[in-house]
């Protein structure tokens, strides 16, 4: 299983890595240039992404036009929805909901995030184990 972890902040993306290495192999990314160009990477290649950890406020672009690019190559080539996990300090509701209504999220996690949710959300998904 492999998580893309879309992270601008060095120390939240070492958290996360930590959180989910037991269960993931994990890819950091911190713009998102790069955070799209690694996710095409693994589609075209032979690894694509379990799971996206995504931080909304990224250098650029952000975190939900990383979202629109990547449904947006899903649609175009009939993929599967990969599993998005917003992670972000904004607690704004509206963008919430834009966050679940145009990219079809699978949660909206805030910061700091409670790494027991986290696990909980990817239990959910099928995507590790229970505990």
């Amino acid at each position: 299983m492999r998580a893309l972890i879309v992270e601008d902040d060095a120390l939240n993306a070492r958290v996360l890595h930590l959180a989910l290495n037991a269960h993931f192999e994990t890819v950091c990314t911190d713009d998102a240039d790069r955070s799209v160009a690694t996710y095409m990477q693994a589609l075209d290649g032979d690894a694509p992404f379990d799971v996206v950890l995504l931080d909304l406020m990224l250098p650029g672009e952000s975190g939900l036009t990383v979202l629109e690019r990547i449904r947006t190559v899903e649609t175009e080539r009939g993929l599967p929805r990969v599993p998005v996990l917003i992670t972000t300090a904004i607690t704004d509701i509206n963008i919430a909901l834009r966050a679940f209504e145009q990219g079809h999220i699978s949660a909206y996690l805030v910061k700091p995030l409670d790494l027991d949710r986290l696990l909980a959300e990817l239990r959910t998904l099928g995507l590790i184990r229970a505990a």
